[in-house]
């Protein structure tokens, strides 16, 4: 059965069991509401495409011979990526989200059937979890069905692990100390879809005159290719930098005026979309954004392996994480600040908040 529901144009007040947009008033798929003395029109198949609703005032002939002051659209697949099409075409610009899409359309006017069905968690690993991490061994073990498990690599220093704060890995700093994870999409930068990673740390020291210690890192140097960078420099905040188009395109966020304590544990989270786009490169502190840009460049092709701890080859001026590691996520979609909030508050406890 097809799912529509019913919407009138509407100049006058709000009407009790509606939603009301612009000069829209949209009823429910199971509702009419004959008794307004509003001329009522079914919506499209919902079923078949996201909906967009639209006013025209000036009127168009409607299906019953009558006049109509509104209209539709219907994006082509219910996927994201055809309603931000759809979107696009409509407001003649770019969008660098179905959630940016839909805020424009609600404010001028438009009503949409798209809603966010949340971010996919690609990722999971938490040290004070012993199905995630059993206590001993190299493998640190992803929660999710998507196996994207972490190698805790001890190169010339050491990763000691303890039960304080419920669990969690200690790094010293030392050459090649890392925990390691094999390059896969799920990892992976995205020029189609928002990739957000955020983590748990406590830095036991920040970076060193013109040396940053490197917090995450999935990008090569000499020459310096597609990845993203992320770390703590000399002046205790946080910095990041997302690379595309081949190496050729960068871009940088410093959390100015934000800073990292050592002793004090951290939520780090860093979101990209790798597009040219405005505000698809996000940093935040805990809850705080530290900084917004765009992600770069219109390609993105980051097929190093994403290191905790420790840089890539060739990368300059960064040097490795000395401090400890709790936990990690990584997620796909659209990853707001309300997100990052309750991904805070739901794991904030076991560090002292």
């Amino acid at each position: 059965m097809a799912t529509a529901r019913p919407f009138a144009y509407n100049t006058g007040s709000s009407i009790d069991g509606t939603e009301q947009i612009g000069n829209l008033a949209i009823g429910t798929p199971t509702n009419g509401f004959a008794s307004t003395g509003l001329k009522w029109w079914n919506g499209p198949d919902e079923d078949l495409g996201y909906v967009i609703a639209h006013q025209t005032p000036s009127g168009q002939p409607g299906a019953d011979g009558t006049t109509a002051y509104l209209g539709f659209f219907r994006s082509d697949a219910l996927t994201d990526n055809s309603f931000v099409s759809l979107s696009e075409t409509i407001a003649n610009q770019s969008f660098a989200s179905a959630s940016a899409a839909k805020t424009w359309l609600n404010s001028n006017g438009y009503w949409t059937s798209w809603v966010s069905s949340g971010p996919t968690l690609l990722a999971d690993l938490d040290a004070s979890n012993s199905s995630s991490y059993p206590g001993t061994g190299t493998d640190w073990f992803d929660l999710t069905s998507n196996n994207n498990d972490g190698t805790l690599n001890a190169g010339s220093g050491t990763i000691t692990y303890g039960t304080t704060n419920g669990g969690e890995f200690t790094l010293n700093g030392g050459t090649n100390t890392r925990i390691e994870f094999t390059d896969n999409a799920d990892i992976s930068l995205s020029t189609t879809t928002t990739k957000t990673y955020s983590i748990w740390i406590n830095a036991s020291r920040v970076g060193f005159v013109s040396f940053s210690d490197t917090i995450m890192s999935k990008q090569s140097g000499n020459p310096q290719g597609d990845g993203f960078w992320m770390g703590i420099n000399a002046s205790n905040q946080l910095g990041a930098r997302v690379t595309s188009d081949g190496g050729s395109t960068n871009k940088y966020i410093s959390g100015i005026g934000a800073t990292i304590s050592t002793g004090t544990w951290y939520m780090i989270t860093l979101i990209v979309k790798v597009s040219p786009d405005p505000d698809t490169f996000k940093l935040f502190i805990n809850t705080t954004e530290v900084g917004s840009t765009s992600g770069g460049g219109s390609s993105v092709n980051d097929t190093n392996d994403l290191y905790l701890g420790n840089y890539q080859t060739g990368l300059q001026n960064v040097r490795s994480f000395s401090g400890k590691i709790g936990e990690l996520y990584v997620y796909e979609g659209d990853f707001t600040s309300s997100d990052v909030t309750t991904l805070f508050n739901n794991t904030k406890t076991r560090f002292g908040y």
